[in-house]
């Protein structure tokens, strides 16, 4: 077999693995009967610094799931006791959360507005104090 052909053959084949491998990760864990904690029909980025941070579960003030009115943060051990603070990214305003310290037997922390309800958060900045 000739060079060129040996290319085309390995460029054919790395296309069906993408073709293959795109429509298997895009179709898995949809679901439109998320729990009443969970967004649906989109998507929240989450950065952590200072600790392993293992779940985040969000209760909202409306019925379609638009206003957070608080965050449950559940970490590893490694935050017991230390401060923490969130922050969103939206294209809104950004609504003022406060948390309370980690708890050391449930490793969580409980945030909630300070004012306003959270609306049409796109993001979560979590910040675990050291």
């Amino acid at each position: 077999m000739r060079k060129p052909t040996k290319i085309l053959v390995a460029l054919a084949f790395g296309g069906l693995a993408v073709v293959g491998g795109s429509t298997a990760l895009t179709g898995t864990g949809l679901t439109n009967n998320a729990g009443a904690t969970q967004f649906i029909g989109g998507t929240v980025s989450q950065a952590v610094t200072g600790a392993t941070l293992s779940a985040v579960n969000y209760s909202f003030a409306d019925s379609t799931n638009n206003a957070i009115d608080e965050v449950l943060l559940t970490f590893a051990s490694d935050a017991d006791g230390k401060q923490v603070s969130i922050n969103f990214t939206t294209t809104g305003t950004a609504a003022v959360f406060t948390c309370t310290d980690v708890e050391a037997v449930t490793h969580t922390s409980t945030c909630t507005p300070v004012a306003a309800n959270q609306l049409g958060a796109d993001g979560i900045n979590v910040t675990v104090a050291a």
